[in-house]
């Protein structure tokens, strides 16, 4: 019996879920490549329960990144110390809490330098 406790645990702790990393339809965009200077700066997150089997909170990238007129973009998908600590404490409530941090970043260009394809 212990065992199979220990087991189940382990699975619970185990996390499935996707984050959509996407860019707004119809729009000319650069990926930033790692270590590019970024004037805009944000962090989200998304957010699951029972171990990412249930998304109750997805930030929407495509939004964002129209709404800021980016052109050129970086996206990353962070676990924070943070994150596994709410996880953890939610895991023995049996609800399996689970965020993802979300980080964007980018610059708006002018007009006169977006290639339109």
């Amino acid at each position: 019996m212990r065992l199979f406790l220990i087991a189940l645990y382990g699975l619970l702790l185990t996390a499935c879920f996707t984050t959509h990393l996407e860019a707004p339809e119809g729009k000319a965009m650069r990926i930033m490549a790692a270590g590019e200077r970024a004037a805009f700066h944000k962090e989200y997150k998304d957010w699951y329960l029972f171990s990412g089997l249930l998304p109750i909170w997805r930030t929407n990238i495509a939004d964002l990144i129209a709404e800021e007129r980016l052109a050129e973009v970086r996206v990353q998908t962070e676990d924070r110390v943070s994150d596994g600590v709410i996880t953890i404490i939610t895991q023995e409530l049996l609800l399996g809490l689970f965020p993802q941090t979300i980080v964007i970043e980018g610059n708006i260009v002018s007009p006169r330098h977006i290639v339109i394809e």
